[in-house]
């Protein structure tokens, strides 16, 4: 696998951006042509039900299928898409998320070959949210962008990214754990209260004042609704624990662990300085979004398996790494696809949640090593300087 990576024609990045370009026309001809998309024809809707003063939340069945469940500012902030010709957005939807997530990958500090390994071990599983018309790999963007900004000194930027991307998916707003690990805490909390005045504000171009507090009244209830989603009907550490402990307990029980383990690594002020501490802490920051989900999908996994190459650039590397690493590229990565046996993939992987479980104890390990000194080798790496 490494020697794979490091040949010439494998890590060269027009080969590589190529490929990514090839696969997302391929996404988006086939479900053009082929098979359509509820998730597109959802956000596609979203802009004229503004415009015309309609709920964003109520059921649509001559339009589409499920609930719209994200901000107004969505529908806002997409509008140059949604006021293409349905097709025409369609095809431009699947290249603008693509497009975000390889952009951040290459922006990260990253070597060249770890950029490589990230753009090919997470080729499959972008194309597993691309099918979906799914806006998770720009989710994944959301914290990689915050944590270049903070790194760069610029928290005006990373308060910008963490709350566009809770606008987009209010789970993002996890990525504001990092401001906590940077000096100009002030200006970060500033900057992000302005932002969200802002963006919050945006939908008013297509909308009066009344009939947006009346939308946000809506989304708030409609977020209730959602988080009160079927316990099996989610890939995440809830339904693990359903399943493997009790289906009776709660989800706020679960969430609640989480997040006091999550915290727990804040008590290693001393690391804060450290980039690998840091990474680590992107990492989970990725990863626990997804996996404390109670309504993660398969799709939402670009997230989560966007963290575990964070996390694999910055782990010692044991047997005990790898062990984890094959297997979220089985379970997590390969598993939706048609190359895993449907056999496998309908009596063990999708009733045993095995998607989420390398995840979830990647995620663990990515706590446990944040606070154990000696696993973590301390590289200071700088940020490239970009134009």
């Amino acid at each position: 696998m490494v020697a794979f990576f490091k040949k010439p024609f494998f890590s060269n990045y027009r080969v590589i951006f190529s490929i990514y370009a090839l696969l997302t026309l391929f996404v988006s001809l086939r479900i053009i042509l082929v098979d359509g998309s509820n998730n597109y024809q959802i956000f596609y809707y979203s802009l004229e039900h503004l415009i015309h003063g309609k709920s964003l939340y109520a059921l649509y069945p001559t339009e589409y299928s499920d609930h719209y469940h994200y901000a107004p500012t969505f529908a806002a902030l997409f509008s140059p898409v949604f006021a293409l010709p349905y097709s025409v957005g369609l095809f431009l939807w699947h290249f603008l998320f693509a497009g975000v997530w390889v952009l951040a990958i290459y922006r990260m500090p990253f070597t060249h070959q770890q950029k490589v390994f990230a753009y090919w071990f997470g080729l499959q599983e972008l194309f597993t949210s691309l099918v979906n018309s799914q806006t998770n790999p720009f989710i994944a963007a959301i914290p990689l962008f915050a944590f270049i900004s903070f790194e760069k000194k610029q928290p005006f930027w990373a308060a910008f990214f963490i709350v566009l991307g809770f606008n987009i998916k209010i789970y993002s707003l996890v990525a504001g754990a990092l401001f906590l690990l940077y000096p100009q805490k002030g200006r970060f909390l500033v900057s992000a209260s302005l932002w969200a005045v802002l963006l919050g504000l945006l939908p008013l171009f297509f909308t009066s004042f009344d009939k947006l507090i009346w939308q946000y009244d809506l989304w708030i209830s409609e977020l209730f609704v959602k988080s009160d989603h079927d316990k099996w009907a989610n890939t995440s550490i809830h339904r693990l624990t359903h399943v493997f402990i009790s289906p009776d307990v709660a989800t706020s029980v679960i969430v609640g662990l989480g997040i006091v383990l999550f915290c727990t690594v804040y008590i290693q002020v001393r690391k804060f300085t450290q980039t690998d501490f840091r990474m680590l802490m992107v990492a989970s920051i990725l990863i626990f979004q997804v996996i404390f989900n109670p309504v993660s999908e398969s799709p939402t996994y670009i997230t989560a398996v966007t963290g575990v190459l964070v996390w694999w650039f910055y782990c010692p590397k044991l047997w005990l790494d790898w062990f984890l690493l094959i297997s979220c590229l089985i379970f997590t990565v390969f598993s939706p696809s048609d190359i895993f046996p449907v056999f496998l993939r309908e009596q063990f992987v999708k009733p045993y949640v095995l998607k989420a479980l390398p995840c979830v104890l990647i995620w663990f390990r990515v706590i446990y090593l944040m606070h154990v000194s000696a696993l973590i080798e301390h590289r200071q790496i700088d940020l490239p300087a970009h134009s």
